[in-house]
């Protein structure tokens, strides 16, 4: 049995930025030998500190790539390799003779990924795959709310972090079909799929829709939980269907006494007089008193603070890294755990320095593995994966909604009146396509013997109910080896299973204030900005996918089921690695940050209003500041943006093109000419099915490109206990015990909410 994971996996990956060395980097500390191959002069995000976490546990090699000989080291390297991740457009990686046809004909035992801006068989294929840029020209900004009128370009870099997820999980379900069936080939994603990604919680087309399944930012005002407290400290609030009785803690009470005057409104989310009240106390007085009523509530940190919570190191989601360039640091660990565990290996790489060691130990490396390609079998990467999907809200379903995408069965157990989330019908038709819904009450005898044939049907249980509750329910690990030793296990909690807070409850917006996201997308001066998307619920769904995946292969490979758990507060961690600790003074390290007007990071890297809208720049490299200040006619820096905003955008992109700046238009209210748009139609970036309540649905397609398979979407989400009765009488209940559940209310469907209900 292999010490780790991925132990015996070499990884060569050429790229910078965020998505593929955190998706590299993901992998490497699960067991896999990663080389960093850079350029002469090194990769570029070397200037930053983000490198040191992004780029740990690996090996750097340098190589000149665009010289003959550099190539030809470069395919003696891939040579010896399992997988190859990069970053080039299609056009460019043909030229470099790095595109899957070239790499097929010289490797073709060789699984390569790449992470572009947009997919790449998309028309935009080619654009340049920028974080800002890909966040303006996808229509995120017209999306979020700010604090002015117009487009918000978000801190939170969203399209990259989730397509280092996509990209780490797409590797894992390839490394699964190459070791099941000895099928080899691509799996490609893009700046742009991440974002589709967490963008498909609001973007639907549905023939015969509900308003409640419309949510962009004009239809759903935002409702800001935040209060500030008499020593500064914001607070972020999450009591879902104001279940919490906020008015009646007792020192609520207390304060509005103490106030006077008509203070009832105290328990509405986003009240104007329990504003007043929290005014009134320090956050340290209000944050145990609020977390004892089992409210949702965090401060809004500054980013790295995190890093220093008790409850992320009780559950060892930071780790201590003697850096060469910053010394002993605490870093952001991994947003998934495993066992057996990850861990870091080295701090990031000098340049170069296993440059000689990586080139000495070709000779003596293993041979490519066999291929024994059998075209008979189910293309998909998870075909003939069955999951068990017990999770409710959106951390939970999402995952096992991955897998169906990429081929397994899903099976997803609902409460008879329904999952929690259909209270937000568009986050649950995000989170459940591609699965078969059965809804039954756990809680009963009959349920719970339903229950054990599930599991024993299932290869994967996935959950995230809380740790008391999935005991009670003997869903738990303990619970669910007890019925199947060998189950893989992917788990999703809100604080980690270790630690004081480890049954609190937890929720996307909390957690953007503790990561300190709220802090950064409000910009310098500004109070803390919410972002209505679930970001972090997306980010943890998509570690647990990858963890979940890395546990699927563990079993393939050693028969040994294990546990892969994940959770917001990991999730949120792992966010802060774009800077460290310096344990020398304690110090959080520099990292970028927005200004007050949330445009961007500085005139060479935001959006700028024009005379027909917006236009999103990135002038960076050596000379690309001044060429703007030219086309925009300004003496300094101060004087771009009165200069630009005289422009039309066409004209103004054509100059910023002819002097090599990248930029893209801002799309505002996009969503709907998403679906029109042919391009994405024929990029399998919408997916289209009939819905058994909405009529044809339309959403958010492929997140995903192969080269030797198209991804299919031919189920919608399904309704309340859509396929009940199909299920049941496959696990062998006979039609009378069946109805005998019906008549008990032990089981159910099909059905709809009430608020479901057409007008």
């Amino acid at each position: 049995m292999t010490d780790r994971i991925l132990d015996g996996v070499r990884i060569v990956e050429l790229a910078s930025g965020l998505a593929v060395p955190v998706a590299s980097r993901m992998l490497a500390e699960a067991g896999a030998d990663v080389i960093k191959v850079e350029p002469p002069q090194g990769d570029p995000l070397r200037e930053r500190v983000a490198f040191a976490s992004w780029n740990r546990s690996k090996r750097s090699a340098v190589l000149d790539i665009k010289t003959d000989d550099g190539r030809a080291k470069l395919a003696d390297l891939l040579d010896t390799a399992d997988i190859f991740i990069h970053e080039f457009t299609p056009s460019r990686a043909a030229e470099l003779r790095l595109d899957d046809a070239a790499l097929r004909e010289r490797h073709p035992h060789l699984i390569v990924s790449s992470v572009t801006g947009y997919p790449i068989d998309h028309s935009d294929r080619d654009r340049p795959a920028h974080d800002l840029l890909v966040q303006a020209r996808s229509g995120l900004m017209g999306e979020l709310w700010g604090y002015r009128e117009g487009p918000i370009a978000m801190r939170f870099p969203l399209p990259s972090w989730a397509a280092a997820s996509l990209a780490a999980a797409g590797i894992v379900a390839r490394l699964i079909q190459r070791d099941g069936t000895g099928r080899v080939g691509a799996v490609h994603t893009s700046l742009l799929q991440g974002m589709l990604n967490t963008a498909s919680l609001a973007w639907n087309n549905a023939e015969n829709p509900i308003p409640q399944l419309i949510l962009n930012k004009y239809e759903a005002p935002p409702q800001l939980a935040m209060y500030q407290c008499s020593d500064g400290v914001w607070l972020q609030m999450m009591n879902p269907g104001e279940r919490i009785d906020v008015g009646a803690i007792p020192l609520v009470k207390e304060v509005a006494t103490e106030l006077g005057g008509d203070l009832s409104d105290l328990s509405r989310n986003a009240s104007e007089d329990l504003r007043m009240v929290i005014a009134q106390r320090p956050s340290t007085e209000w944050l145990p008193v609020l977390r004892a009523a089992d409210l949702g509530i965090e401060p809004a940190l500054q980013m790295g603070e995190l890093l220093r919570d008790p409850q992320v190191t009780a559950n060892g989601y930071v780790a201590e890294v003697d850096d060469p360039t910053y010394g002993k640091t605490i870093q952001a660990g991994s947003p998934f755990g495993i066992d057996p565990p990850c861990a870091v290996t080295r701090p990031a790489p000098l340049l170069g320095e296993h440059t000689d060691e990586v080139f000495a130990e070709l000779g003596s490396s293993p041979a490519a593995n066999v291929i024994r390609p059998d075209d008979a079998v189910d293309p998909r990467p998870l075909a003939g994966l069955k999951v068990l999907d017990l999770g409710s809200f959106l951390a939970g379903p999402m995952a096992p909604m991955l897998m169906a995408d990429l081929g397994a069965e899903v099976i997803k157990v609902e409460p008879v009146v329904g999952d929690r989330l259909r209270y937000k019908p568009s986050y649950w038709e995000a989170c459940s396509r591609n699965k078969r819904s059965l809804a039954v009450d756990l809680t009963t005898e009959q349920g719970q013997a339903v229950l054990h044939k599930l599991v024993e049907w299932a290869d994967v249980v996935h959950h995230n109910q809380r740790p008391k509750a999935s005991a009670k329910l003997h869903i738990d690990e303990a619970g669910l080896r007890a019925l199947k030793p060998d189950i893989v296990f992917g788990y999703v909690t809100s604080y980690g299973e270790n630690g004081d807070r480890a049954d609190s409850p937890g929720f996307d917006s909390i957690f953007q204030a503790l990561a300190g996201w709220e802090v950064e997308n409000g910009g310098i001066g500004n109070p803390p900005q919410f972002s209505r998307f679930g970001v972090l619920d997306v980010q943890t769904a998509l570690g647990s996918l990858t963890g979940t995946l890395l546990a699927v292969y563990h079993k393939q490979r050693t028969g040994r089921g294990t546990k892969a758990s994940g959770s917001l507060l990991a999730s949120a961690t792992a966010t802060q690695s774009e800077t460290l600790i310096r344990l020398a003074d304690n110090s959080v390290a520099e990292y970028p940050r927005f200004d007050a007007t949330q445009t961007g990071f500085g005139p060479g890297r935001r959006i700028y209003e024009v005379a027909d809208g917006w236009v999103a720049v990135v002038a960076e490299a050596g000379g690309q500041l001044a060429a703007l200040r030219a086309i925009a006619g300004a003496a300094d820096d101060d004087g771009i943006e009165a200069g630009l905003a005289a422009f039309e955008s066409e004209k103004l992109l054509v100059e910023l093109a002819s002097a090599g700046i990248a930029a893209e238009p801002v799309r505002e209210e996009y969503s709907f000419e998403f679906f029109d748009d042919e391009a994405n139609r024929t990029g399998q970036l919408i997916a289209t099915y009939d819905h058994a309540h909405f009529g044809r649905m339309e959403q958010p397609g492929a997140y995903w490109n192969f080269d030797d398979l198209t991804l299919q979407f031919h189920r919608a989400a399904p309704v309340i206990g859509q396929h009940t009765r199909e299920i049941l009488a496959e696990l062998g209940h006979s039609e009378s015990e069946v109805e005998k559940m019906y008549a008990d209310r032990v089981a159910g469907g099909p059905s709809v909410p009430k608020m479901w209900e057409h007008e």
